[in-house]
């Protein structure tokens, strides 16, 4: 009777699919096709292909950690699961802060996407007015609204809205590529403005980690699918496959459909603020008007509010973890299982970042710098956990860290800002006790990730990638971050006891 209770209240792998796609075809797909032409021209189309085939084998790391210890919030958690609180400290407040500001990204995607259309009061020279960030506050109430409710009626509504989703961008290319295919866009158009290396820099520049992104959002449900050890990684997989495929039909359908004498400068001169409605329009297929505008709702709406609820638990997992306070984990609410503390804050977070945002554009390259940050725990901790996957997780860290290097050294300084000021003040919280310790492991990644902003060398900082990572999953130094925890964090503290990971389980 008890398993029957809790079945309906489990993700299902269809329902993991879909809650993952949708994160993944949000605003991206609004903007991106636009970039990629811009960013890599022809080249575009094996960016695509190249930035999912990273995000798959990223996806083998986390999978690795998590099903294993199928937790709530597990992303955030892998590097306390491996090492220690304090090591993890950094991932951990990248992943959740990274996707913190994807709640206020793509409200504020939505806001700009319709501004044409709503009036010249929502945006002045490309940036939102105040008027338009109120349309954007009342997005993010709604989000707030939706998941209030809880995982079931998430789980429903977002089924729903997935199917729409995914109807409008496949009736959109079909119409496109029906209505007008030009070839010569492909042979004609000059290419002189790229090379093999735009392929890289593209999958950042584009948008292209952005837009995939949504795949780790159920290892933050992990503690709540149904066979988590069989359907995290084929969730995962599956879902970026799919997704792929609409990235690169879209792309074709997109290039291909752009009238040929919008090109004489190439790709690169095309910039349209609205790229989708704007090439329908151009093309004089009015009817798609309306379709596109409200799909410019729900596309990026479901991204925001299903992320609202993934960054709650990713920061009741971080409390649980003494990398919050805790009090976010002392409020769980007992129908709907979420922490009434950690998506409040969540959702002040996303309204901070609205409000001081200038556009869609100036925030998604520091949201995927973050991701960036937040993805290398995957291979850390799954390295350390097991020692066979060392080889593996070290290609994976290295590739993760020259994708950072492609990020502007702006984009880089702000992010490494942003983390040492939140992970000084989180140490400064923890008293004068055990400083010492707790800046032995809590600096290394820092360290790391300030050499990465003083690097001008992508075989330089592959060397620092490898150093770093060998250093950090050496057997001395993970046994050092578990004697640490094991010594200052009792069972009640901490939701991975010492014996639930030993050196024995290293072997």
């Amino acid at each position: 009777m008890l398993k029957n209770s809790e079945t309906p209240h489990k993700l299902s792998l269809f329902s993991g699919v879909l809650l993952c796609c949708t994160c993944m075809v949000g605003s991206g797909w609004l903007f991106s096709s636009q970039l990629v032409a811009q960013n890599a021209g022809n080249y575009g189309f094996i960016s695509w292909i190249v930035a999912a085939a990273i995000i798959i084998v990223i996806s083998l790391c986390i999978s690795s950690v998590v099903t294993r210890y199928p937790q709530s919030g597990a992303t955030t958690r892998m590097s306390a699961i491996s090492h220690n609180a304090m090591f993890g400290m950094t991932f951990a407040f990248a992943n959740w802060f990274g996707v913190s500001v994807v709640i206020a990204t793509e409200a504020q995607a939505t806001t700009e996407y319709l501004a044409p259309f709503i009036g010249d009061g929502i945006m002045q020279a490309g940036t939102l007015t105040w008027a338009g960030k109120g349309i954007g506050l009342i997005l993010l109430c709604l989000y707030l609204l939706v998941n209030w409710y809880g995982l079931k009626l998430l789980a429903r509504v977002n089924n729903v809205i997935t199917v729409l989703k995914i109807f409008t961008p496949i009736f959109v290319i079909v119409i496109l590529l029906v209505s007008h295919f030009d070839s010569t866009n492909f042979t004609q158009v000059s290419q002189d403005a790229f090379s093999t290396g735009s392929i890289f820099t593209a999958i950042v520049a584009s948008g292209m980690v952005y837009a995939f992104n949504g795949f780790q959002v159920i290892a933050s449900f992990a503690s709540e699918i149904e066979k988590p050890k069989k359907n995290i990684p084929l969730t995962m997989i599956l879902s970026v496959l799919i997704t792929l495929g609409f990235y690169l039909l879209l792309q074709l359908a997109f290039m291909g459909a752009m009238p040929h004498e919008m090109l004489a400068n190439g790709w690169p001169s095309l910039n349209m603020n609205s790229p989708i409605v704007g090439l329908t329009l151009i093309l004089g297929l009015n009817f798609l008007m309306l379709l596109l505008l409200a799909d410019s709702v729900i596309a990026p709406s479901a991204v925001g509010y299903t992320y609202l609820g993934t960054s709650s638990r990713m920061l009741l997992a971080m409390a649980k973890e003494k990398q919050a306070p805790t009090f976010i984990s002392r409020n769980i609410h007992p129908k709907r299982g979420f922490s009434t503390p950690a998506i409040m804050v969540n959702f002040i977070i996303a309204v901070l970042f609205l409000l001081q945002a200038e556009n869609w554009a100036g925030l998604m390259v520091i949201v995927t710098m973050l991701h960036l940050i937040g993805y290398m725990a995957a291979p850390i901790s799954m390295s350390a956990l097991n020692p066979k996957t060392k080889l593996f997780g070290l290609m994976v860290f290295i590739i993760i860290t020259i994708l950072m290097l492609t990020v502007p050294s702006r984009d880089i300084l702000l992010t490494n800002i942003i983390l040492s000021i939140l992970s000084i003040g989180y140490l400064i919280l923890q008293g004068k006790s055990h400083i010492k310790a707790n800046l032995l492991f809590a600096s290394p990644p820092l360290i790391f990730l300030w050499l990465i902003y003083f690097c001008e060398s992508m075989v330089l900082g592959g060397l620092l990638a490898t150093g770093f990572f060998l250093l950090v999953t050496s057997r001395r130094y993970v046994e050092q971050c578990r004697m640490h925890r094991e010594k200052h964090l009792t069972a009640q503290q901490s939701t991975f006891p010492s014996e639930m990971i030993n050196p024995q389980q290293m072997d």
